[in-house]
């Protein structure tokens, strides 16, 4: 295996601005194919080499000491929510730089790295329920993200993923809004549906046989090693310390695909089990059926030499006999034709059964001694049930899902590169938003009272208008969103009708006004204007035309999309770029802002310089880094930073 090359930094060309302010261009040693090559080709060669199952990986703990691998995650983790909120020692990625990634490289070399207790806060849920979360520190956030990137290399390689095509969770290019097509598309003619959820998962996994899973496919045993100092790390609670003995805590970078790679265990059982119970080849028809479909042929063979008026009378037969048809369009349930259908994101699950309910009554308790056998873990019985699909209603993902017989909907379908229109009739999914639980978690939200009725929400009166527009935009666009599929989609109005009024009191609220008078002035829909003369308007909608179809699913991802993304991240970075203050190259360290969503007075002046070049993060040195905590910042021009900044400081250099 390659050893890896030291990075040298030469002093490359400087360009000084009229204000004083200097660049300095890293340029690695020719010595060395470039920072971002070494890690990420290596990645792209693990995903080729595991485009088959069964491939064991070996000497991967040499990887974790390329800076690249590092630089990648830290861009991949930068620009997200959770990027600044602080661990259990207070800190953030504010202040991460290269620095920090050879002192990681040192303890990964000398096999003394360690990860931090994470810090535990609990988040509320449905009925007064809370969920555990784990916020690591920033330099394990980094480290974690580089372990994942090695295992989704791995476990969910483009050229041939290791996971079941029915998993959908935390998985590039997938989710929920992939799980619920499968359903729409692939689970016709359900007849019992059995909903699994598996008690608190994530906490529950056991550590052993998580490991003994990866060492199917990882024969590095200090690779290993370091994925039990991650499982182990325990978490601080109420300034007590605890050590993790089962788990993947929640909020960890890691516990996503370890969790994927633990429950495809579960997958692959189903698909046996699958094999198993499926038989038959097409239903068997009922005799009411056969008899009806003999006299339509023999109908046919007489309308060829009856008379026009005849022939008139026997067509008007024909289509009579073919309601009746499609009403006694059954099959009876004897066990000779049996399918079974599957779908998982993360720890929900559902299995649907077509056949006798005896099928389903022994799925389900298989499911659950496997759970408790194999993997060490527990179905929840709240919300593990089996369910009549024409009678009753499943619910997966947030969604009610039933089969209705009658109906007829047309697919597109896409097979060999050609794209068709398929008419399917007979048990389809109805798929439908529960407007009764949305108003509900607006109500929590203060959006609503209980009754559905609008109220002013009091926690943005102090935002700017605009500010409290697109807030309220972000709400009613995440349902409509959401649900775009749904065959109740017109339902979705009512929804409309109480974020909307809802911003109209909050507005009325902040002024002092009524209602009436807000619509008069900020319009119908209502729209107000940013700092910077942007209009924000409220995303009204006039049509609520339903489309079974319309889930928003990115496009597939080519095999070799990955690499380019990472190389992108690399060439991006601004951890090897000097200060951009003073233009400084010892200790230069990135400075990090939350997310900004407009510029307005209450921000200090270095952070609307920041909003106004639309930039989250910049490298400043330690000096600097320390007047701009410290509210010292002298007002110097960030104008560099952006293209045309640098432009423009190149035509003063006459560049």
């Amino acid at each position: 295996m390659d050893e890896t090359h030291p990075i040298t930094i030469d002093s490359g060309p400087i360009n000084r601005g009229s204000e004083g302010v200097q660049s300095i261009q890293p340029q690695f040693n020719s010595g060395s194919p470039g920072i971002g090559d070494k890690a990420l080709v290596r990645l792209e060669a693990i995903r080729k080499s595991n485009s088959t199952s069964g491939y064991v990986n070996s000497d991967l703990y040499r990887l974790l000491y390329k800076p690249s691998l590092y630089v990648t995650a830290y861009e991949g983790l930068k620009s997200k929510p959770g990027n600044m909120t602080p661990g259990i020692d207070g800190g953030t990625l504010d202040g991460f730089s290269m620095k920090t990634i050879e002192n990681i490289i040192d303890d990964m070399r000398s096999e003394r790295f360690s990860f931090s207790r994470s810090r535990r806060v609990y988040i509320p849920k449905a009925k007064g329920k809370t969920r555990p979360l784990g916020v690591p520190t920033p330099r394990d956030k980094v480290v974690q993200e580089a372990l994942r990137m090695i295992l989704e290399a791995i476990y969910d390689s483009p050229y041939g993923s290791s996971f079941s095509d029915e998993s959908h969770g935390f998985r590039t290019g997938r989710g929920t809004h992939t799980a619920l097509r499968s359903v729409r598309q692939n689970w016709n003619g359900v007849i019992w549906i059995i909903e699994g959820d598996i008690k608190s998962c994530f906490d529950a996994i056991p550590h052993d046989r998580l490991v003994n899973v990866l060492r199917r496919r990882i024969s590095d045993q200090r690779f290993l090693n370091l994925i039990w100092k991650a499982l182990k790390a325990g978490y601080m609670e109420f300034h007590t310390p605890v050590n993790s003995l089962i788990g993947t805590p929640q909020g960890s970078v890691l516990s996503p695909i370890l969790s994927n790679i633990f429950l495809n265990e579960f997958d692959e059982y189903v698909q046996q089990k699958r094999k198993e119970i499926e038989r038959g080849t097409k239903p068997r028809l009922s005799t009411e059926y056969r008899n009806i479909t003999g006299k339509l042929e023999r109908t046919r063979k007489r309308l060829e030499s009856a008379p026009p008026k005849e022939r008139a009378e026997l067509l008007a037969h024909i289509r009579k006999l073919k309601s009746t048809l499609m009403k006694m369009n059954s099959t009876k349930l004897d066990g000779s034709y049996i399918r079974v259908k599957y779908v998982r994101y993360a720890d929900d699950w559902m299995l649907g059964v077509n056949g006798p309910k005896a099928i389903a009554d022994a799925l389900k308790a298989d499911c659950t001694s496997y759970f408790k056998r194999e993997l060490g873990l527990t179905l929840s019985d709240e919300k593990t049930h089996i369910r009549h699909a024409k009678t009753e209603t499943a619910r997966f993902l947030g969604t009610c899902i039933r089969m209705n017989l009658g109906q007829t909907r047309v697919h597109k379908l896409t097979r060999h590169g050609r794209t068709f229109t398929k008419r399917v009739a007979g048990w389809q999914p109805v798929m439908e938003a529960p407007i009764p639980t949305i108003i509900n978690r607006l109500c929590d939200r203060g959006i609503c009272d209980k009754d559905g009725k609008p109220t002013s929400f009091s926690s943005l009166i102090n935002f700017e208008d605009a500010q409290i527009i697109d807030t309220f935009n972000s709400i009613f666009l995440g349902y409509t969103n959401y649900y775009s599929f749904v065959d109740n989609f017109g339902d979705l109005s009512r929804v409309r009708f109480v974020i909307k009024y809802s911003l109209a009191k909050t507005l009325a609220h902040k002024h002092k006004s009524s209602t009436r008078k807000v619509f008069r002035h900020y319009g119908d829909p209502p729209s107000a204007s940013t700092p910077t003369g942007k209009i924000v308007v409220f995303r009204d909608r006039i049509h609520w035309s339903k489309n079974p179809m319309r889930f928003l699913v990115s496009s597939e991802r080519s095999p070799e999309a990955n690499l380019s993304i990472h190389m992108r991240r690399m060439s991006r970075s601004l951890l090897s770029e000097a200060c951009c203050i003073c233009g400084s190259c010892d200790n230069v360290q990135m400075h990090h802002v939350r997310h900004i969503r407009t510029i307005n007075k209450h921000l200090d002046t270095f952070t609307r310089k920041m909003a106004a070049i639309n930039r989250k993060q910049i490298p400043v040195c330690s000096d600097c880094h320390v007047k701009i905590h410290a509210g010292e910042y002298d007002g110097m021009s960030l104008k560099r930073l952006t293209k045309r900044g640098k432009d423009h400081i190149l035509a003063e250099l006459g560049v």
